[in-house]
């Protein structure tokens, strides 16, 4: 009976950590709507569409020529982030045209455009209607 209950409390412990484990690897983006006069925020925590997002951000033409885009306010402000950790790992701002994204990586100090399908995959992730 004393292997039993030992064995169950293992059980119980091993499952424990690695659940705890699991949950500290997840990653989120937040998205800010910088159009907004108030801050309107949503998060992207599927698994699935977190390596949509990525797999885009790492196929946007990325610039060695870094822009800042002075003329107006980004369309949007997406951070990437670790569940449990309050640093955040990445942060993007993205203006929205009508026919592509321009996307700077800030901590990269990046600068790049998204167009075509991608463009339209990228919006689908936001939820955004481009007027």
């Amino acid at each position: 009976m004393r292997k039993l209950i030992n064995r169950i409390i293992v059980f119980f412990l091993i499952v424990n950590v690695t659940a705890c484990s699991i949950n500290q690897n997840k990653e989120s983006f937040r998205v800010f709507d910088d159009s907004q006069s108030f801050v309107s925020s949503k998060e992207i925590k599927s698994d699935d569409d977190v390596k949509k997002v990525k797999k885009l951000l790492k196929d946007t033409n990325w610039s060695k020529e870094y822009k800042l885009r002075p003329d107006r306010e980004s369309s949007y402000t997406i951070k990437l982030e670790k569940q449990g950790q309050t640093e955040v790992l990445n942060n993007y701002k993205v203006w929205l045209e009508v026919d592509k994204a321009i996307i700077i990586d800030h901590y990269n100090q990046k600068y790049g455009t998204l167009d075509g399908a991608n463009f339209d995959k990228l919006k689908d992730l936001l939820y955004v209607e481009i007027p």
